[in-house]
């Protein structure tokens, strides 16, 4: 594989990103608790949720580029979160909606329960990490985590995330992250993990 290399999102290239975390997300089973079985509604309202949520982000996401074309997406949050104005709450609403009545429901279920996962002690929230699709499985993610890994040694700062999928714990053991414990969101099983500074 041609060498990856690590660098900001810009702001021309959310789109691109929100395309590629929506096709990276689409087929997840909590994309399925949330919107059901019509992949291309799964794929349509998932683009335009990550556009929102990579728009209203305090610091942009990081980009793995091969050729010079973006293959992966990490994001990540401050501590507290960030402010998403009121102009991208009424566009999540309305992308929310394209899913049908249920899902704004949904959606607030899903957000009061991430809520309360939420460790109390001050972190930066890792997510949403991508790849494209066909090119899963080949260290892509791991490279984007690892730079963001030294970004909080750097700080200093504690990170979070919560992840459905079993096979990706040993990635972010790898990197320093310890389960903490296992809970429902939407009825799919979440692993919670935290990451303390090193050194």
């Amino acid at each position: 594989m041609t060498e990856l290399e690590i660098t900001d999102l810009s702001q021309e290239e959310i789109s691109f990103a929100a395309g590629l975390l929506g096709r990276a997300y689409r087929d997840n089973l909590m994309t399925f608790a949330l919107l059901g079985n019509d992949p291309e509604l799964r794929l349509r309202v998932t683009e335009g949720i990550m556009e929102i949520r990579i728009e209203s982000m305090e610091r942009r996401p990081l980009a793995a580029r091969r050729d010079g074309r973006i293959v992966g997406v990490c994001g990540f949050e401050p501590p507290g979160g960030s402010d998403m104005s009121p102009e991208n709450q009424r566009r999540m609403i309305e992308t929310l909606s394209l899913g049908g009545p249920d899902v704004l429901r949904k959606a607030q279920t899903m957000r009061a329960e991430w809520a309360g996962l939420a460790p109390a002690e001050r972190h930066w929230h890792l997510g949403p990490v991508g790849v494209e699709p066909g090119l899963q499985g080949k260290g892509i993610g791991g490279m984007m985590v690892e730079r963001f890994c030294g970004w909080m040694d750097a700080e200093g700062e504690m990170a979070y995330l919560e992840t459905e999928h079993e096979e990706n714990l040993c990635l972010y053991e790898k990197f320093g992250f310890v389960i903490i414990d296992q809970a429902p969101v939407l009825g799919i099983p979440m692993w919670r993990m935290i990451r303390r500074p090193a050194g």
